[in-house]
């Protein structure tokens, strides 16, 4: 069988060997006891869960435990920097499944790893609920119940496409995820940063229901945040949640419709959101996440641009590499906020011409355009908007900072072939589809209109330029 080699293939030789291959990327800034810790729980939850009660065959043995390894890795951000990681969980849980691994944690990788972007939305759930069933009757651990009820919700979700009412079968998928969470929370082996993780998440799926999201919470705050009152963890995700509660108090309403008790209680929990925020910093000043949500808390206290500047400063201080933080100082800057259209632009334009800042933090400035574009109300508007010369310079001085600074992000030239095309900038865009092998229609808006985009920039592209007058 061949199949991308990982490093060992029994649980102890891949904590010794990735132990001594702690890398910088994901949370750099957490100290190495920190995500050992972490890699030994996941390598626990994950190699050694299969190994014991795992649909285990000498035929997939080798390549589940090679996927479920790096897995286990990427999960506790002790990758190297230059491994490849998606890809040898990809190959590897290929490589299992082709040979009849039916393992529903190997089904959880393959599905988000492997499964063709070009399925339907339907497809990957009925994948996913599929292997969420076979996964709850399974003795897998409950955190990775957990994640397979919740990626399965979050699906189901999307399946259904913009409409009103929630399907029933979402809520189920999310109660479970929330039953399965608390009984993962009540493991005390679980470290403070997997917690986080799973209780952001969790949270994030209910945003847009009330009641849900605050009989979490307190579920949640009972079972994590209260119990480990020494984890600056704890503390962010108070922050955060308080954050949530702030805007549930306020409502989404134009401020002349906000009530002034709806004011009072906005205001006071943004207040408990910096004090909790606050002492995560003073606990952890090394964890970028903390400034950006202070920026959020700044936003809805409006204390000065002084002071988002201030912690944005810290985050980027902390990671140059910062696409979230500056995505709040953007969002800081927006018209409807404290800034203009001007100061988004020149931001943007900042984020490209910066030597120290990288990542995706050049794609800002797309980011920019779009979201001055979209404030336009006239669909004709929005149109003629791509067609400016100064806006494709933009988006292209963006995408060709990005692409020098990330070669591999294949992925990306998806949205860059997209502008292109609302650019009639013909050339580009042919030559950037023929580096989507193979189209996920689904971007464009399915196969059918992908074909007439492509049609349109050959003939446009064809067409000789007119003469000057």
């Amino acid at each position: 069988m061949m199949v991308t080699k990982w490093r060992d293939l029994t649980w102890l030789g891949l904590l010794v060997a990735v132990s001594f291959a702690l890398a910088s990327c994901g949370r750099k800034n957490s100290p190495p006891e920190t995500r050992q810790s972490r890699l030994a729980w996941n390598l626990k939850t994950t190699v050694g869960a299969y190994q014991n009660i795992g649909n285990t065959d000498p035929k997939w043995d080798e390549a589940a435990t090679n996927a479920l390894a790096e897995f286990a890795a990427s999960r506790a951000y002790t990758l190297s920097a230059d491994e490849d990681w998606t890809t040898i969980i990809r190959t590897n849980c290929d490589a299992a499944v082709q040979v009849g691994c039916d393992d529903p944690l190997i089904r959880y990788l393959y599905i988000r790893f492997c499964m063709s972007q070009t399925n339907s939305p339907q497809d990957f759930a009925d994948a996913f609920r599929s292997m969420a069933d076979d996964m709850q009757h399974s003795s897998y651990p409950n955190i990775r119940k957990f994640y397979a009820a919740l990626r399965t919700a979050e699906q189901l979700k999307f399946a259904a496409g913009n409409i009103r009412e929630t399907p029933p079968e979402v809520h189920q998928y999310r109660h479970l995820a929330v039953t399965n969470l608390i009984n993962a929370l009540d493991e005390k082996q679980m470290p403070a940063g997997e917690a986080y993780d799973a209780c952001r998440d969790m949270l994030a799926a209910l945003k847009q229901n009330e009641s849900q999201y605050k009989d979490c919470y307190s579920r949640i705050q009972k079972s994590f945040i209260l119990k480990r009152p020494d984890e600056s963890d704890s503390w962010l995700l108070e922050g955060l949640a308080q954050i949530d509660l702030a805007w549930f108090a306020r409502g989404s309403g134009y401020a002349n419709t906000v009530t002034d008790d709806q004011w009072k209680a906005f205001r006071a929990d943004l207040a408990s959101a910096a004090e909790s925020l606050n002492k995560a910093w003073k606990l952890n000043p090394k964890d970028p996440r903390i400034p950006i949500e202070m920026m959020t808390v700044d936003l809805g206290q409006g204390q000065g641009r002084d002071q988002m500047e201030l912690w944005f400063g810290r985050a980027m201080e902390l990671d140059p590499n910062n696409y979230d933080a500056c995505s709040s100082k953007l969002y800081y800057l927006e018209p409807k906020w404290y800034g203009s259209a001007a100061d988004m632009l020149d931001f943007g334009r900042e984020c490209v011409a910066s030597p120290n800042w990288g990542g995706r933090v050049p794609l800002i400035l797309v980011d920019a355009h779009y979201n001055i574009c979209n404030e336009y109300a006239d669909p004709s508007e929005r149109t003629n908007y791509w067609k400016q010369p100064q806006v494709w310079a933009d988006i292209k001085s963006a995408y060709d900072k990005f692409f020098e600074l990330n070669p591999e992000a294949v992925g990306y030239y998806y949205a860059y072939a997209l502008y292109a095309y609302r650019a009639e900038q013909w050339d580009v865009f042919n030559g950037l589809i023929q580096k989507l092998e193979p189209v996920n229609y689904a971007y464009f808006g399915g196969q059918d209109e992908f074909n007439k985009m492509v049609l349109a920039a050959k003939e446009n592209a064809a067409m000789p330029a007119a003469a000057p007058p």
